[in-house]
C-alpha cells in the first residue's frame, strides 16, 4: 500500500497541491471525529500511518518540476490504533512521534483528544509544504519552533510546566 509520506518522497518532497491537501484534511478529520466519538484517542498519526485506499497513480504535468506522481483516487485510511488510549484509561507521559507532537504534550501537562487535532494540523501543513514542520529531537528547540511559528505559548500553560 502506498502512503502519502512514500508518494513524498517518491516526487522528491514536493508539497500536494491545496485541492489534495484539503480533500485529505476532510477525510483526517472525520477519522478523528469518529474515533473521539467512542472515546478513543489515536495518539500516533503521522504521515506513515495514513494509506492510500488505491495505490494506482499516474504522472502529472506539474510546470515548475516537469512532472510529478499523483494518486488517481484520493481516499485514505488511518492506520496503527496500536498506540490509541481510552479517554478512561491510563495516559502515558509521552504520546505522538516527535514531528507531530502538541505542546501540552511536550511540556508534560498531561494530554487529551486535543493531541490528536494537533497531530492532524502538523500532517497538512507538512503536506502542504512538502517539509514536516518540526524537524527536531530536542523539548525546548521543538518549543521555540512552536512559538516562532504560532507566538508565545500561554501563560497558563507555561506555568503549569514549572
Amino acid at each position: 500500500m502506498l502512503t502519502p509520506r512514500t508518494l513524498h518522497r517518491q516526487n522528491s518532497y514536493r508539497a500536494f497541491s491545496l485541492a489534495e491537501v484539503q480533500e485529505f484534511g476532510k477525510q483526517l478529520i472525520r477519522t478523528v471525529k469518529f474515533l473521539h466519538s467512542m472515546n478513543l484517542i489515536h495518539t500516533d498519526l503521522k504521515l506513515e500511518n495514513i494509506l492510500f485506499v488505491d495505490s494506482d497513480w499516474e504522472y502529472h504535468r506539474h510546470p515548475v518540476h516537469v512532472r510529478s506522481r499523483v494518486v488517481k483516487r484520493k481516499e485514505i485510511v488511518v492506520i496503527d490504533l496500536g498506540s490509541a488510549t481510552y479517554e478512561s484509561e491510563h495516559h502515558a507521559s509521552i504520546v505522538s512521534t516527535r514531528h507531530y507532537r502538541a505542546p501540552e504534550v511536550v511540556l508534560g501537562l498531561g494530554w487529551t483528544f486535543h493531541c490528536d487535532l494537533w497531530s492532524v494540523g502538523c500532517i497538512l501543513l507538512e503536506l502542504f509544504t512538502g517539509e514536516a514542520t518540526f524537524q527536531t529531537h530536542e523539548n525546548l528547540e521543538h518549543l521555540a519552533m512552536m512559538q516562532k511559528l504560532f507566538g508565545k505559548i500561554p501563560p497558563t500553560m507555561m506555568q503549569a510546566a514549572e
